[in-house]
């Protein structure tokens, strides 16, 4: 167990302020305070705001986590603020900058109503065997969230423990899992998942870049995330990254986002939900309403916008 300085920031900026940078891409006069070594940042109520442990997922779990991890890179323009731009309109409906953002594991219906069932995701479907490969990586991120956060982890965990089973993640109180690549996400707080939870991110790098910080602005606390870091947030907290300037053919930076989607808890058994996808797919559907490819649809969710 790393022993952690513990600080607590005394005060935020103004809502003028933060409302500007809603959305927007940081830079580095955005925050003030850089995290290098393990520490506890408290917010003024007394809750964490995060814990940061350097290099506490090991290189062995790096080194199966990272083949797996880097092929995910679908893009998606649903990201809303998390993706740094401004809205496009066209006819039908508002689009945003395409980003390398995909999800794992699993949803609750939505969609726009294509989707009125629970369900795995696309990607965790089609790779099922590397999907249990990540398990170890999913169950030491626990335990950290155990140790340091451990009034969150413990309401969590009695959240996961009165869902249906099929839909938990190993022994996890996770249920689904964001994967970002290149992607620095533009101020926002994060939707649709557990308000009482925790999200836990850790990063994978390779080649030569530089940025990527993930920056509470409000606070103006930043953490420049190295291979095999932690990051136990909360993030319900205004959020998101400078900008990643690439310095090398191969520079990569991967961030890992495991939470529990809080609609989940009225998800039937995987039975029962299969059950109604089979129901919803034999009615005929006006696709005129669904001009988006299903993969994309599949991201529509992730509007809540994780690091």
């Amino acid at each position: 167990m790393q022993e952690l300085m513990e600080y607590r920031v005394r005060s935020k900026v103004s809502q003028t302020e933060m409302e500007a940078k809603v959305g927007r891409i940081l830079q580095d006069d955005d925050f003030n305070i850089v995290l290098t070594g393990p520490t506890r940042m408290m917010l003024p109520s007394g809750e964490p705001l995060c814990v940061y442990l350097p290099g506490a997922i090991s290189e062995e779990v790096c080194s199966t986590a990272y083949p797996i991890l880097h092929p995910i890179q679908a893009k998606t323009d649903a990201r809303s603020h998390a993706s740094g731009s401004l809205p496009v309109k066209d006819i039908k409906q508002v689009r945003y900058r395409n980003v390398a953002s995909s999800i794992m594991g699993n949803i609750e219906p939505m969609g726009g109503g294509r989707f009125p069932f629970c369900r795995t995701t696309a990607w965790t479907g089609r790779n099922t065997a590397e999907f249990r490969q990540l398990y170890p990586l999913f169950e030491v991120v626990a335990e950290y969230f155990k140790k340091y956060v451990h009034h969150r982890y413990k309401k969590q965990m009695e959240r996961t423990l009165k869902m249906e089973p099929d839909w938990r993640i190993s022994s996890t109180p996770f249920t689904t899992m964001t994967v970002n690549n290149n992607y620095p996400t533009g101020v926002h707080t994060d939707k649709g998942d557990l308000e009482d939870g925790y999200s836990c991110l850790m990063v994978l790098r390779k080649g030569d870049y530089s940025g990527g910080n993930l920056v509470f602005p409000e606070y103006r606390v930043a953490v420049n995330m190295q291979e095999g870091d932690l990051l136990l947030m909360d993030a319900h907290q205004w959020h998101g990254n400078t900008n990643i300037t690439l310095h090398s053919e191969d520079a990569e930076r991967i961030s890992l986002v495991l939470y529990y989607r809080t609609d989940m808890m009225f998800c039937g058994t995987m039975e029962a939900e299969a059950e109604k996808e089979n129901y919803m797919r034999a009615k005929p559907l006006d696709r005129e309403k669904y001009d988006r490819p299903e993969e994309e649809l599949e991201y529509e969710f992730t509007v809540k916008g994780k690091v």
